[in-house]
């Protein structure tokens, strides 16, 4: 489980079990090869699966340009679509137990980057994909 001690609110809220990409223990603005982020995921406080719970957790990537580049930079979000392929009889079974969260940025250029994620059920069965592009200071 990531250790949140002394993070913002937003990532105490998650409990997050990386299997890649996780967040860097420091930025030492050692670039990586890639953005890519791998990691089972669900609310804290445990809950049942809902679409708010869903629309949170979509949205609970840390920014790919510090996983990419590992250093601070200034962000915000310009735009964020969010789309949902599950029902609620499949978000009922996922019940409280963890989904497999994949992320990913393809393009870091004049300011911007793109921001894409899956959220999926530990069965295989795709229950949200998201999608944002990210303005950042360099």
């Amino acid at each position: 489980r990531m250790p949140v001690k002394g993070m913002p609110a937003w990532p105490q809220r998650y409990d997050m079990r990386f299997v890649e990409g996780a967040f860097p223990s420091a930025f030492d603005e050692q670039e990586q090869t890639h953005s890519r982020s791998t990691l089972w995921v669900r609310d804290e406080p445990e809950r049942a699966m809902d679409f708010a719970s869903l629309a949170a957790i979509s949205d609970s990537f840390f920014p790919r340009i510090y996983i990419r580049r590992r250093r601070r930079a200034m962000i915000g979000t310009v735009s964020l679509t969010t789309y949902f392929h599950a029902d609620s009889a499949l978000l009922a079974q996922v019940g409280m137990r963890h989904v497999l969260g994949v992320a990913k940025a393809l393009n870091y250029r004049h300011g911007y980057f793109d921001q894409t994620g899956e959220l999926w059920s530990s069965e295989g069965q795709l229950l949200a994909s998201t999608h944002q592009l990210v303005y950042f200071k360099d």
